[in-house]
């Protein structure tokens, strides 16, 4: 860990592995969740539109929680 470069993104401080670890995650269960919804539409019975869309930023936000949870505090606090 310590000799892994660090970037800096948005003042945080985040490894290129698990930044990139990070975007496969949340991308895999938003299209996940986007190609199932044909599915859960008909198991549901319901005719919408949008509801590929909604389930898809709903397996982003899943992969989001997954991935801030798998991934490491870098904070560097300095007192004054």
């Amino acid at each position: 860990m310590k000799d892994e470069l660090c970037y800096e993104l948005y003042g945080e401080y985040i490894s290129l592995k698990e930044l990139g670890m990070s975007v496969f995650i949340s991308t895999a269960f938003a299209m996940l969740f986007f190609f199932v919804a044909p599915a859960v539409s008909a198991v549901l019975g319901v005719q919408s539109a949008g509801i590929s869309i909604t389930l898809g930023a709903l397996g982003a936000t899943v992969g989001f929680t997954i991935s801030v949870l798998v991934s490491k505090v870098k904070r560097v606090v300095v007192e004054v």
